[in-house]
């Protein structure tokens, strides 16, 4: 398991496995569950860590792909042949439109289903700073602003990397 899948909050790993029905997003694994979380922009080449840029895929995929976009990898692999020979048509077609269409629709049922976990996340986020907020009171006033300064630079962190990855 990567530092990032260890990272990722548990419902959004849950999320993203059970998009496409649990299926590889780029190779339908042929009755192997995904069991990876990738990228499909990667991050050094500006992919967020954000839920609509997280697809499921199978490790073969996922480790074949590695740092490469979609369409790349595709090129390199040209017609590789996935599991018994078998590029599955159900799952995509194999030209560069199909494979493209099959992610967007995979990042799209991803969206879908991360609505009401996301809705949970807030409000359990909402829930902490109320926590904090109590907290707050009982410090004193050097050790609230140190606090605060610190929320902001995480806050201004965020926003900069949401801003950076055009999420």
């Amino acid at each position: 398991m990567s530092d990032y899948e260890r990272a990722l909050p548990a419902w959004v790993r849950a999320v993203v496995l059970a998009a496409g029905g649990g299926w590889c997003t780029y190779c339908g694994s042929n009755g192997i569950r995904a069991e990876a979380v990738d990228h499909v922009v990667p991050l050094h080449l500006g992919g967020a860590h954000s839920i609509t840029n997280l697809v499921p895929s199978c490790r073969s995929c996922n480790s074949s792909k590695r740092d490469r976009t979609v369409l790349g990898w595709r090129r390199s692999i040209h017609r590789r042949i996935f599991h018994n020979g078998v590029w599955p048509n159900e799952v995509a077609d194999y030209t560069e439109e199909g494979a493209l269409a099959n992610v967007r629709r995979i990042q799209d049922d991803v969206a879908k289903l991360a609505r009401e976990h996301q809705a949970d996340a807030v409000e359990k986020l909402l829930r902490r700073v109320a926590l904090i907020g109590m907290n707050l009171q009982h410090l004193t006033a050097g050790q609230r602003a140190d606090v605060l300064e610190a929320m902001r630079v995480l806050c201004d962190e965020f926003a900069s990397d949401r801003v950076s990855h055009g999420a």
